[in-house]
């Protein structure tokens, strides 16, 4: 019998596009360590093609990342190229840049939603996401102040937390200032053992054991029901609390982890013009770059995807491979059981392996 996974049409059907690899902030955790512009990032007249091609590849939604994506100065364009051609744009940024201004061009570009990344209550925010110039004010301020702008405007507003050792005892606080709000969802993350977060000299991503603190604090939020909450795919996997914090976000969607879509249903690109299933993918899953081959021939050829397309069961290995749930469950998140083993097929940040381990000790 096929699992739910397998029985996917393979179409990209949610595109993250790094658009630029500029950044004025520096923040701790980030995967890509974005701060200058990349030297090969794709041109103007390139973009523009590139939108054309997500969309005859059947492209749904599009959400334009970076680095800062408000920094690339055609970025209008770029959005309203994908918006004529059917796709939802989405923007994730920092908020530095998201003036009244800004937003007026996101709006007549016909972009549908910003979610505006905050990781804490101000001190905590401005430490996780220092500014590049070392200019006066806060990061949270600004990031705050722009999504009140996104939320007076009439699109869809998100907010975006990493969640971390510096932040885990304050989520709640910050619950509250948000639940002040009417936002359309709260995105919530671990950060991930990638990029800048490796280098930090002190703890930072919370442990597999503080896995039970962070769904005590998931349960809450539910409960309370003020503030639409989706965990990403680095939270799981398949305790009895599975469909509770993994809620259905559509009547497609199965209310539990299901393994990852990268390469599947999900494709990311880099501002130079790599290909991988998702962005937060290191280096080692790069499937092709778009001026050397077109976009559909990279997504066409299965092998650049193969960590999902051919995915293979009895290469699981450790607690995975003894576990009840591991044809579903696949390991996880791939990105993130890569970055802490150096392969898919095992993955310690699971709740379900850590009591499980916990009744074997």
């Amino acid at each position: 019998m096929d699992e739910p996974i397998q029985t996917l049409e393979r179409r990209p059907l949610t595109c993250v596009w790094e658009i630029t690899s500029a950044c004025d902030l520096r923040c701790v955790h980030c995967e890509g360590r974005a701060g200058r512009r990349h030297p090969e990032e794709l041109s103007r007249d390139e973009a523009l093609e590139l939108c054309g091609a997500l969309a005859d590849l059947g492209c749904q939604r599009c959400n334009l990342s970076g680095g800062e994506p408000l920094l690339r100065r055609d970025w209008p364009e770029i959005a309203r190229r994908l918006c004529d051609r059917g796709i939802d744009v989405h923007l994730i940024t920092n908020g530095t840049a998201l003036d009244a201004s800004a937003l007026a061009r996101a709006e007549q570009a016909g972009v549908v939603g910003v979610a505006v990344s905050i990781d804490g209550l101000r001190a905590t925010h401005d430490r996780i996401r220092p500014s590049a110039t070392r200019r006066a004010g806060s990061s949270f301020d600004l990031a705050f102040e722009a999504l009140q702008r996104v939320l007076r405007s009439g699109m869809k507003a998100g907010v975006i937390t990493h969640i971390n050792t510096w932040n885990l005892g304050e989520l709640d606080r910050l619950c509250e200032l948000l639940a002040g709000l009417e936002l359309d969802v709260w995105q919530v993350q671990l950060a991930l053992p990638a990029g800048r977060a490796r280098e930090i000299g002190e703890p930072y991503l919370i442990r597999p054991e503080q896995l039970e603190q962070v769904y005590a604090f998931l349960l809450r939020v539910l409960h309370d029901g003020r503030v639409p909450i989706r965990v990403t795919d680095t939270i799981g996997y398949y305790t009895e609390l599975e469909p509770v914090i993994r809620c259905r976000y559509s009547e497609d969607t199965l209310p539990f982890w299901t393994g990852c879509h990268a390469g599947l249903q999900v494709v990311g690109i880099e501002s130079n013009g790599d290909v991988k299933g998702c962005p937060c993918m290191p280096a080692e899953f790069v499937a092709g770059n778009v001026r050397q081959r077109s976009l559909g021939d990279i997504w066409r050829d299965e092998s650049g995807f193969a960590y999902n397309t051919r995915w293979r069961e009895q290469e699981l290995t450790g607690f995975c491979k003894r576990c009840a749930f591991g044809r579903l469950c696949r390991a996880g998140c791939t990105t993130l059981a890569y970055s802490l083993t150096g392969t898919i097929y095992e993955n310690p940040y699971c709740l379900y392996r850590v009591r499980a381990t916990r009744q074997e000790s």
